[in-house]
């Protein structure tokens, strides 16, 4: 049984050497330019499974810390703001001041979109419908975990996070962990 493992173990590990030679660099550089899965996999040079382009986004995320299973501290001891009767320009205000106090890397967004997506595509779908096709896209090109994730609060993720909050009844959160709040917009 072992004898089987090691020759698994090496393919893996070559595949994994090979993918990240062939592709996976470039992969993370158009991640970082701001491309999505479906714009990435136009651009590659070697032929690469869609699979393979979500995943490879989705470790990169979590790597550079853009992408969070948890907050790094207890949402317990952040302090609830509620931005009562929010709109898209009164939401995006109160968000610029609290990314001005606390700055992007320590800001974040509640991500339920794995608790969605594999049980209910037609609540998925009508859930981004209010995003462009291109945001739409790039939510859907991640392959989320079955669970709230956190993203960070980046330009990208403030304009979608902006329309979830304002035009669905997603619970949708922002947090930011310098100055220890947490925004609620209420409808």
């Amino acid at each position: 049984m072992e004898q089987k493992k090691k020759p698994e173990y090496f393919e893996e590990t070559l595949s994994d050497f090979v993918h990240d030679v062939a592709s996976g660099r470039a992969i993370r550089h158009l991640a970082d330019c701001g491309y999505t899965v479906e714009q990435i996999m136009q651009r590659l040079d070697f032929p690469t499974p869609r699979s393979r382009v979500e995943q490879t986004i989705f470790r990169y995320l979590k790597e550079n810390g853009t992408l969070l299973d948890e907050l790094p501290v207890p949402e317990t001891q952040l302090q609830a703001v509620t931005l009562e009767h929010a709109t898209e320009r009164s939401l995006s205000a109160r968000l610029s001041e609290l990314l001005a106090a606390d700055g992007e890397a320590q800001a974040y967004v509640s991500c339920p979109f794995g608790t969605i997506r594999r049980d209910r595509e037609l609540r998925m779908q009508r859930l981004l419908s209010c995003l462009t096709a291109r945001e739409r896209e790039y939510i859907l090109g991640i392959p989320w975990e079955m669970k709230i994730m956190y993203h960070r609060l980046d330009a990208r993720m403030r304009e979608i996070s902006i329309q979830l909050a304002v035009h669905t009844d997603a619970a949708i959160r922002f947090y930011f962990l310098k100055s220890g709040k947490v925004l609620v917009a209420a409808k």
